[in-house]
């Protein structure tokens, strides 16, 4: 399947910005010359799976859509279920699976959400219980000593409406229970979890879903943790972010997941720190400024500036010789979008001066023309003002130049008509240019 696996980086920005579903009837129907035998190829393995189509979720990347393709030209599985468990076995969870049996899509879970729903060790066997420790039975509903009977009642009523599928009177069953003790037996991983979707469902209202979550207190919050990088749509996971944001637990719940191996989990974790505007939070997130993926690194510049104050500041200062064009281009932008006022250290006041590769001075000349602050503006005229004897810092002026139009035209045509005369034939032919 050459041609299919080619289209690898195609299909995935596709999905970054949507979702891209692989149908298999629209696939073995295309035969048109011009069409590339690897698409027939892809809608003839999706027959021998027993799969009608694939949906690829936003945050599909590259190397799991290699696997999956290399998933699909493997052994035959008998149905989807079946190609469901191989593909977490392999780490592939970004993808549903359409069943041609049963018409309905599967989705793979995430590895922290296989976890969450997977048997428990026998009570008492801890952590280095083996496989033969064997699952543990549901919570026994048999009352201990002390437990009325009608408390006993709605535990039976919690486990039917789970049994049911009914979310609605899950809620309202958990909501009923005063004791903190009782609403934390009922309140189990797998309980949370469907409360969790009736956010999503919308038939409970959603104060009343978060104010249960934020009772269950840490373990309602990894609950919506778990749910949020499981999401397959872009509006599913806005909500559930929204509602871990306001979780009190969630920073410490974040904190759990910043050495996770997967980048987008890393990424969501680092993003909700940064939304507690916590000062406290400035030292985990700066792990992630060394993580591998730049775009956890991105996050970790964006969470840091949202903290914001000088501790936040400093911590950007290592971002600024970061491998990645755009993770140094935020955390610049971020420095100059600081509040005026508040002069900045002498290591980033000087960093035009002290860094001589011209691709970088031209990042922060960039990053500054989409900055409206005063700070931004005066550093962009000092850099068109200067004079300099190199094509390199010609080339530089010019860019501060049409960067200072860009951001700032109130005071750009002044800009333009002092520097009519300048001794430098280039700017004198650029200025001339612009003013026609």
């Amino acid at each position: 399947m050459p041609e299919v696996l080619a289209s690898v980086a195609r299909l995935c920005a596709l999905a970054r910005v949507g979702r891209v579903v692989l149908d298999r009837r629209q696939l073995t129907r295309a035969t048109d010359p011009g069409v590339p035998e690897g698409v027939v190829a892809m809608g003839k393995a999706l027959e021998l799976h027993g799969l009608d189509a694939i949906e690829l979720a936003t945050t599909m990347t590259d190397a799991e859509f290699l696997k999956l393709a290399g998933l699909l030209i493997g052994e035959q599985h008998d149905d989807a279920v079946q190609l469901m468990e191989t593909a977490d076995a392999m780490s592939i969870w970004n993808v549903r699976f359409l069943s041609a049996h049963t018409g309905e899509f599967v989705r793979v879970p995430s590895a922290p959400m296989a976890a969450a729903a997977r048997p428990l060790s026998q009570p008492g066997a801890g952590p280095g219980a083996g496989p033969g420790a064997g699952p543990v039975a549901p919570p026994s509903t048999s009352a201990p000593s002390g437990i009325p009977a009608d408390v006993e009642a709605r535990f039976s009523r919690i486990e039917l409406a789970m049994a049911r599928g009914d979310g609605v009177s899950l809620c309202r069953e958990l909501g009923e229970l005063s004791l903190p003790a009782h609403f934390a037996r009922a309140a189990t991983p797998m309980v949370l979890q469907t409360v969790v979707e009736q956010l999503l469902d919308t038939n409970v209202p959603s104060d009343e879903v978060i104010a249960l979550l934020q009772r269950a207190g840490p373990a309602g919050a990894r609950a919506t943790f778990l749910q949020l990088i499981a999401a397959i749509d872009v509006g599913d996971r806005r909500t559930l972010y929204d509602a871990m944001a306001s979780l009190a637990a969630t920073p410490d719940v974040a904190k759990e997941y910043l050495t996770h191996d997967v980048w987008y989990v890393v990424r969501n974790a680092v993003c909700l720190l940064g939304e507690t505007r916590a000062q406290s939070a400035i030292s985990a997130i700066g792990q992630a400024l060394r993580h591998a993926d730049y775009r956890v690194r991105m996050a970790a510049v964006v969470s840091l500036g949202q903290i914001g104050g000088p501790i936040a500041l400093a911590r950007l200062e290592s971002v600024l010789f970061d491998q990645s064009v755009d993770v140094r281009t935020r955390a610049l932008s971020i420095v100059f979008a600081a509040p005026d006022g508040e002069p900045l250290p002498d290591r980033l006041v000087g960093v035009l001066n002290e860094e001589q590769a011209i691709e970088y001075q031209m990042e922060i000349v960039a990053a500054l023309g989409h900055l409206q602050t005063p700070r931004a503006r005066h550093r962009l005229q000092q850099v068109c003002e200067t004079a300099v004897n190199s094509f390199e810092g010609t080339e530089l002026r010019i860019a501060a130049i049409e960067a200072l139009r860009r951001g700032h035209p109130e005071v750009a045509d002044a800009m333009l008509l002092k520097l009519q005369d300048d001794p430098s034939p280039m700017i004198r032919e650029r200025i001339a240019a612009m003013l026609r």
